[in-house]
């Protein structure tokens, strides 16, 4: 698809599986562009799309807007990485449990599963114990428990 068709369909007033429905590896370049464009909601939908993809290259461009400065964005990242493959997704949790917003790293801590790292994990764990926010605190514990199954 073209990004122009992309946006189209990522722009449903109520995003569903339908929404990502036919979105494939050759879509990695146009959805990649659409993240660098300015609106925040389509870019966000951008980095589910490409969560929804099974492809190193997706993932990479999922990796590599950690840092973008808006929280939408890094919030949508950190809830993608669930999908994401083991490494990669350990490559974005290692930076978005610190994230300087308590929801991105509310988001963060929630995408820890039994297929993360132990480094992960152990700053996961810290965050339980020491996180700034007592609700990023309450998921952290809650997420190193789910780690363990």
């Amino acid at each position: 698809m073209t990004t122009e068709q992309l946006r189209r369909q990522l722009t449903a007033i109520e995003p569903s599986e339908e929404t990502y429905q036919g979105i494939g590896p050759e879509d990695t370049d146009p959805l990649a562009e659409l993240i660098r464009q300015d609106e925040d909601w389509i870019a966000a939908r951008a980095v589910h799309a490409l969560a929804r993809i099974d492809s190193e290259r997706a993932n990479e461009v999922i990796v590599g807007v950690c840092d973008d400065p808006r929280r939408e964005v890094r919030a949508a990242v950190a809830v993608a990485a669930r999908r994401m493959r083991p490494a990669s997704s350990d490559r974005v949790l290692q930076r978005l449990v610190d994230d300087e917003d308590a929801a991105v790293r509310k988001f963060a801590v929630q995408a820890v599963t039994s297929r993360t790292g132990e480094d992960v994990v152990r700053r996961v764990r810290d965050a339980a114990r020491n996180d700034a926010d007592p609700r990023v605190r309450d998921v952290a514990a809650r997420a190193v428990e789910d780690a363990k199954t």
